[in-house]
């Protein structure tokens, strides 16, 4: 077999080709670096943004829960509310966490499932979710579960330390050396969430009427005790429905007469006793999350971020539960409810009548 030489054109077509591969190659791989490279560049500058956002978001949280405590110590100051301890419930609702030396006042209707679970998961350092809807409230969907998921009433029934564990002196001194949160809601829309939880959705979706029962029984009572009583429509329905949601209308009725005290709508004052325990951090339920983060900023602790509540955008109820809800009921009645929340509302620096000026605008459009 004979072997001819490459002509020289041959040569040259397999150079040609060689330098082109070679180019293409080269091109790639700069444009792989500089994809790469854009690709870091941008991935830190997002993260600086969120860093920068983060900090913002923190100090516009530190002013805020500055204001707040100087508006809550200054109305323990200026006034007189220490609540007899006959009618506070203080003994069921203080809960300490040993580990993270944290003394927990638990009012329902303001993120009290939220925060029970991320104080959980701090003192025992867990990573424990609950099974529901959405983050905000450490919940997660179904298809998403593993064994540290939970069904969403679980962390209810975990055995909490309560601040009547101890001794006297034992209870001063956590109460004297140990950070004390408590989370508020504005009063008005936290007794709508009451009364929509307990007495319009849980008899729709459980068939449970045990509330409305036991409501209706107190209000016939009062209608028998109080026959020339005119001031609601209380006295207008003799016939009580127990498989019917109870009207808003009643129940703010016989929550200003004190016919019915649960803890779902106690005040703020007897379920916690603010100015006897002198609280040094107060969160809002609608800035939950950045509070939550300034608090454990603030006593240097760490929690890994799964654990913590995302801020999501209010509910549509919640900001309409002045225009739909409280509307629907006459100005004379709804203003009886200024004496029972009154202190709840100066306290926490709250004001009946911004509600009151919505729920006015809400008839207006109505």
């Amino acid at each position: 077999m004979t072997f001819r030489r490459p002509t020289a054109r041959f040569l040259f077509l397999s150079f040609l080709i060689l330098s082109t591969v070679v180019t293409y190659m080269w091109i790639s791989y700069i444009g792989h670096e500089l994809s790469l490279q854009e690709r870091v560049i941008g991935a830190l500058a997002a993260r600086n943004q969120v860093e920068k956002e983060n900090a913002e978001s923190l100090a516009e949280a530190e002013k805020e829960q500055s204001r707040r405590l100087a508006t809550f110590k200054a109305y323990c100051e200026k006034n007189n509310s220490m609540v007899d301890p006959s009618q506070a419930r203080l003994d069921d609702h203080l809960f300490v966490f040993e580990n993270i030396k944290t003394v927990y006042c638990y009012v329902p209707k303001c993120a009290c499932k939220t925060m029970k679970l991320l104080l959980y998961n701090l003192e025992h350092n867990k990573t424990a979710r609950l099974m529901g809807v959405n983050k905000s409230q450490f919940l997660v969907n179904k298809s998403n579960y593993s064994a540290n998921d939970h069904h969403s009433g679980w962390i209810h029934g975990q055995h909490f330390k309560k601040l009547t564990h101890y001794s006297k002196e034992e209870a001063s001194t956590r109460l004297a050396t140990y950070k004390k949160i408590i989370v508020v809601r504005d009063p008005l829309e936290r007794l709508a969430s009451a009364w929509l939880n307990k007495f319009v959705n849980m008899p729709a979706h459980s068939g449970n009427f045990a509330w409305v029962n036991d409501l209706n029984n107190r209000l016939r009572s009062y209608q028998d005790r109080n026959p020339t009583d005119k001031v609601s429509e209380v006295k207008k329905e003799r016939a009580f429905d127990a498989t019917q949601p109870v009207p808003f209308r009643k129940f703010i009725f016989a929550v200003s007469k004190h016919l019915t005290e649960n803890e779902h709508w106690l005040s703020f004052n007897r379920l916690c006793l603010p100015c006897q325990v002198d609280y040094d951090f107060i969160a809002h339920t609608d800035t939950l999350a950045s509070d939550v983060r300034l608090f454990l900023k603030k006593n240097n602790m760490t929690a890994n971020e799964d654990i913590l509540p995302e801020q999501l955008p209010r509910d549509a109820n919640e900001d309409n539960v002045f225009s739909d809800i409280y509307s629907q009921v006459p100005i004379e009645e709804i203003l009886s409810l200024r004496e029972t929340f009154q202190e709840d509302f100066n306290m926490f620096g709250y004001s009946f009548e911004q509600d009151l000026a919505k729920i006015l605008t809400g008839k207006a459009m109505g």
